[in-house]
């Protein structure tokens, strides 16, 4: 009937196994429609390839027209010969797989399939699939219970005598027979064994193994055993599995196997540990031999063949010190591996023996007793470990120690707890005062230590023997000279002695002495910078008010009569004297200089010295001189003041910054030429002049745009109350007074390079070395100076300043009025000052005066006021930062001078 519900001309029933066999179901045709030809319902398996893919993916197979399957395959064939044009099929299952399916064929006319089709057919094929399971099972489960019980009774017998697991299955594999003696291994019902394969109710691995065991029954009449392992109750149990062909029984389908599992757990854990042992023997590079109760070999591994030359067979019943050849060792140890053995201890030495060539070698002997369960005496166990290399290690290092200790600078010595020498290094003898060839077993630390060394040991001995060692300085007087320093250590060795290494640091201690002293020094300069520059700043503060009273009376003499010029003079008189104070207290804190020429290299060492104990943590400073020396002129100090100065800044840079190897490199160089553009941040570079250029150069925070713009202003720091914005002050005035520059380069968070340019002394400095005002004056005569300055007693201090050094000075107040004599003539002076702390549109029309080509020099607190003004963008101007040294001015304005000539 579902054919005809589908209106199909055909329906085919299709079982399963090794070939595809087909049936008419129910003889159901169309009128016209031919059954299924003969040849074709044996058709082999892979033919229905389609079918298989087409179930398993959409669970049924809708074919609309043949057409879309490949011309030329098996299946096109098979539909073409029973004059198919439609087909919808459905998959019979039973369990996980397919056991036919059912088919309608369209063979009159193509029919187009729909989801309808293939429901309805994928209906009626569960219930036929249940309905044939149905019907297996009530025929097979009667031909067992039949079988079950013929059988049960011949074979109870012997089974329950059987101590292990006993499966009957037929020629299939299917279990018709199960027993198994209690306590349950599997822990399984014969009920729900009986009937099933090995797949059934078997693990995998196991069912393979069945399987496998069948076949060599059919092909040899019984099978190896196989053993494996199984997870039973969380516990993993090993069993073995054997099998037979069962007799000859009739009827015919009572023919099968027969298997006998076995529960083989124990045996096979002591068997493994038991290959594991021997297999660990045989690759062991130790030597392992056995022996019996009566100390004869029974057994020994290839690495006691190899390293004996004895062969097994040929040591087999000899003794293990005739093998090992002990007796030829240098000690005792052949009669000593014979009395252990003889009485059944434990032994353990490092003995001496000989291999099958005469080569001598070390072995560490061990032998073991064996005694049975019951303590009866079953033989040893020998086991010697070649320890030749280890020995010859041993001697080798002995000897390199005894070389070391022979060979070094340092003092090294082993005593006795009790005070006497048994070792004394060379130079411990020659801090001593004895001979090479002096024997030392006689002496004792008290004989050749100090009284006062002598007593420190009443401090020392407590702390070595609660610690194991001790570390301190001792001083070592000497007659008539110093004393000398050593940084001792005493080590407590296992043997009880004591080693003791000292190092001399009486170097050492001097120039920590004479740091100190340079520190202290630097210090006392430090504090009379901040003092000179609080005095300068309030005496530069008087100096200005008091200029502008001074100003203000003389304004005021030609407009007041008579009667009031006592007054007039009173005040004029005082407002000098104010003025003389003022310039006394600005020189206040300032100390006479020491110009020498110099090498800058030792400067810079010292410098590093003193900054490295405070580096702390990781940080290195790495010195990079040159091997000749570069001479300069200077005051030692205050070069020493400002290298100290930057290397500070750059110590507290890194301990700010995140660098996880900080570093301060010092470069020390001769600078190579540079033009006149040259970008700097303190000071000129004369390109008449040679230089040296010192880099300090780390890895810390860097600089931020503020910082570097403020940097040179007093008082200005970025360390809290730990810094007192005067170190770059100091910096910048001692290099300025120097004659040399500064140049920064710096990114955030990439550290900072500080360069200097220190003049290189000329080949006729020394003639020069005394530097002073009066030998620069000469350098100014004849030079015509314009002032422009809005604050007169600015102008006051330049023009005696330039004056006493030979140069005409022009003063000017009011830019306007310079630019205004300018125009009139642009030549009527050489150089032009400019303090440039004023209002900047009138300066950067004097700077940009269209016929103006003197050089200008532009005195400035504030060091972006010359780049960020236009107008300012002169080749021939020159930035002189404030505050700034008369010498530094004087220097410029010569500079100038020869540029422009």
């Amino acid at each position: 009937m579902i054919g005809q519900a589908h209106g199909a001309d055909r329906a085919v029933l299709f079982r399963i196994k090794d070939m595809v066999f087909v049936e008419n179901t129910h003889e159901w045709l169309a009128p016209g429609i031919k059954p299924m030809q003969q040849g074709l319902k044996e058709t082999p398996y892979y033919a229905g390839e389609a079918f298989w893919a087409a179930f398993r993916r959409d669970g049924v197979l809708l074919l609309s027209d043949i057409a879309s399957v490949p011309a030329g395959c098996d299946m096109h064939k098979m539909l073409v010969e029973q004059e198919i044009k439609s087909l919808v099929a459905a998959p019979i299952w039973s369990a996980d797989d397919i056991a036919g399916f059912v088919a309608l064929d369209y063979c009159k006319a193509p029919r187009v399939l729909d989801a309808r089709d293939g429901a309805l057919l994928r209906s009626f094929a569960a219930s036929l699939g249940a309905a044939l399971d149905l019907q297996c099972s009530d025929k097979q489960r009667t031909a067992l219970s039949a079988e079950l019980k013929t059988v049960q009774d011949r074979v109870s017998t012997y089974v329950r005598a059987l101590p292990e697991l006993l499966i009957k299955a037929d020629r299939n594999g299917v279990v018709i027979g199960f027993h198994q003696r209690p306590p349950l291994i599997l822990a399984l019902n014969p009920v729900e064994v009986i009937g099933l394969p090995p797949e059934a109710f078997l693990p995998p691995h196991v069912a393979r193994i069945a399987r496998l065991a069948m076949a060599q029954v059919d092909a040899n009449g019984r099978s190896e055993t196989h053993d494996y392992s199984i997870t039973i109750n969380g516990q993993r149990r090993r069993f073995a599995l054997h099998a037979t062909r069962r007799r000859k029984a009739k009827p015919a389908h009572l023919q099968g196997y027969l298997f006998v599992i076995r529960d083989i757990t124990a045996t096979y854990h002591q068997t493994h540990r038991t290959r594991l042992l021997a297999r660990a023997a045989d690759l062991s590079s130790n030597l392992v031999m056995l022996t019996d109760e009566n100390r004869r070999l029974t057994w020994m591994n290839p690495a006691a063949v190899s390293r004996t030359g004895i062969s097994l067979e040929d040591a087999l019943g000899r003794h293990p010190r005739d093998v090992l050849r002990l007796e030829q060792g240098t000690d005792n140890s052949s009669h000593d591996l014979y009395d252990v053995l003889t009485l059944t201890d434990y032994f353990k030495k490092d003995v001496a023996a000989k291999s099958w060539n005469g080569l001598p070698y070390w072995v560490d002997l061990t032998v073991q007793p064996l005694h049975e369960s019951d303590g009866e005496l079953e033989g040893y166990l020998v086991v010697a470990s070649d320890i030749s290399l280890h020995k010859l290690s041993e001697s080798r290092a002995l000897r390199e120690r005894t070389n070391t200790m022979e060979m070094s600078e340092d003092t090294i010595s082993i005593s006795q707890p009790d005070g006497h020498f048994t070792y004394m290094n060379p130079a411990l003898r020659r801090i001593l005062n004895i001979p090479a060839d002096a024997p030392i077993e006689g002496l004792t630390w008290n004989d050749v230590n100090p009284p006062t060394v002598n007593d420190r040991f009443s401090e020392i001995l407590p702390v070595l023997y609660a610690q194991g060692q001790w570390n301190g300085e001792i001083a070592m007087p000497q007659q008539g000279a110093p004393d000398r320093y050593f940084d001792v250590a005493i080590w407590v060795q296992d043997d009880g002695s004591f080693l003791t290494i000292g190092r001399e640091t009486t170097a050492r201690k001097a120039t920590e002495k004479h740091n100190a002293l340079l520190r202290e020094q630097l210090q006392i300069a430090q504090s009379r910078q901040q003092m000179a520059q609080l005095a300068g700043g309030l005496a530069h503060d008087i100096f200005n008010y008091m200029a502008v009273n001074l100003h203000a009376i003389e304004a005021l003499k030609p407009q007041i009569g008579d009667a009031s010029d006592e007054n007039l003079a009173r005040m004029e008189a005082a407002t000098t004297q104010v003025l003389s104070l003022a310039k006394t207290m600005s020189k206040l804190g300032k100390r006479s200089v020491a110009y020498s020429v110099t090498d800058i290299c030792p400067i810079v060492k010292q410098a590093a010295e003193l900054i490295s104990p405070s580096l702390g943590g990781d940080a290195v400073l790495t010195l990079d001189l040159p091997d000749t020396p570069i001479d300069i002129v200077c005051d030692r100090t205050e070069l020493m003041q400002a290298l100290v100065n930057l290397l500070i800044n750059a110590r507290d840079a890194l301990q700010d910054g995140t660098d996880t190897n900080p570093q301060i490199t010092v470069h020390v160089r001769q600078a190579p030429p540079v033009a006149n553009n040259f970008s700097l941040d303190v000071g000129t570079i004369s390109t008449q002049s040679r230089y040296v250029q010192v880099d300090i150069c780390d890895t810390g925070i860097g600089l931020c745009e503020d910082s570097r713009t403020k940097m040179f202003d007093p008082y200005f720091t970025t360390k809290g109350e730990n810094g007192t914005g005067l170190g770059m002050s100091i910096v910048s005035r001692i290099l300025l007074e120097n004659k040399a520059a500064l140049r920064i380069q710096s990114e955030q968070g990439k550290g900072t390079c500080m360069q200097i340019f220190w003049p290189i002394a000329a080949p006729d400095t020394a003639a020069q070395s005394e530097l002073s005002e009066s030998a620069q004056a000469l350098s100014l005569k004849g030079l015509s100076v314009l002032l422009v300055d809005h604050q007169e007693a600015g102008l006051i201090e330049m023009s005696h300043v330039l004056s006493r050094n030979g140069a005409e000075v022009v003063s000017c107040p009011c830019p306007e009025d310079a630019i205004e004599a300018l125009m009139e003539d642009p030549n009527f002076c050489d150089v032009i000052v400019i303090n440039g702390n004023g209002a900047p549109g009138p300066l950067a029309k004097l700077t940009d005066h269209a016929d103006l080509n003197c050089p200008i020099i532009l005195t400035t607190t504030d060091k972006k006021l010359h780049f960020a003004t236009h107008g300012m963008q002169n080749e021939n101007i020159t930035l002189l930062q404030k505050p700034f040294s008369a010498s530094a001015l004087v220097t410029l304005l010569h500079d100038a001078t020869l540029r422009r000539h």
